[in-house]
């Protein structure tokens, strides 16, 4: 009985597994110049070398890389302050929480479209600064939309995260926080000790692979991206897009070159999510 669901186990595994090798492969092979527009049928890596090598393309990822850490950086600090703060069972607690998590089933780009209708220069804020005379017209609002920055993309990403975070974020901390919060005020810990020595380090360690996941969400993701995102430079996932759609069938190639960059960020936020997660333990025993 065991290993007939194993053996089931790993052909589901391997149904859903193979969309992505199938098209991790091709990707592969069309980098290497062996398939799509243009082949030579020989692998070849000069258009890898000289695709990685464009200003565009460097800036591009160097962007939406600072983009996805801040806006996950700041939506997970946030959701830490939100659990911490309805941390207990009245009905405004309760309140909170369902408030908190609301806006997740919010598809990404509604939540972009709501940024550019709030933050931008004709938006919702604008018209209120004129309202009440702070600026004299469009111009006077500061531009938080297609800005270099990403200001406006942060700001609605932020919002978008906070709810998946929060949620993650109430499920550590009862499932994990109250019997070692206990424990630690058993044995004299004050209030604040317990806040930065036992929750928020449950909290943060909890939450590391969810904010994994969104770090790398953002990295890709395209739907915000394309609406609140400027144009120079231009993000990684638009960037990809735009060489895939190029009039000219030979640019083909370098999207598939750029589809690998990003699956090998991905890769690599998991990779140092793994080593993290290994040296935990070591860190544990420093602490005490």
């Amino acid at each position: 009985m065991t290993s007939r669901r194993g053996r089931l186990g790993i052909a589901a595994a391997a149904i859903l597994t193979a969309p992505v090798v199938v098209g991790v492969g091709y990707a592969v092979a069309g980098a290497l110049g062996l398939v799509g527009p243009g082949a030579s049928g020989r692998p070849s890596l000069d258009r890898t070398f000289l695709v990685l090598s464009e200003s565009a393309v460097i800036e591009g990822t160097l962007w939406i890389l600072w983009v996805a850490a801040a806006s996950t950086l700041l939506a997970g600090v946030a959701s830490m302050g939100i659990a911490v703060a309805l941390r207990g069972t009245g009905r405004l607690d309760g309140l909170g929480r369902a408030l908190a998590v609301l806006p997740l089933p919010v598809p990404h780009l509604v939540a972009a479209v709501a940024g550019l209708l709030v933050l931008g220069q004709s938006g919702f804020f604008a018209r209120l600064a004129f309202q009440a005379g702070l600026i004299d017209g469009p111009s006077g609002m500061p531009a938080l939309v297609y800005d270099p920055l990403g200001i406006g993309l942060i700001v609605a990403l932020v919002w978008k995260e906070i709810p998946f975070l929060s949620l993650v974020a109430f499920s550590v901390l009862g499932t994990r926080g109250d019997a070692l919060e206990r424990t630690a005020r058993g044995l004299g810990a004050s209030g604040r000790d317990v806040l930065f020595r036992v929750t928020l380090p449950i909290l943060w360690r909890g939450m590391l692979p969810a904010a994994v996941a969104v770090f790398t969400f953002v990295a890709g993701s395209y739907e915000a991206a394309v609406i609140l995102a400027p144009s120079d430079p231009l993000p990684l996932p638009l960037l990809t897009w735009e060489r895939f759609v190029d009039a000219g069938l030979d640019r083909r190639g370098d999207a598939y070159v750029l589809a690998l960059l990003g699956l090998w960020i991905a890769a690599l936020a998991v990779v140092a999510h793994e080593v993290v997660r290994a040296k935990l333990p070591s860190l544990e025993g420093a602490h005490q």
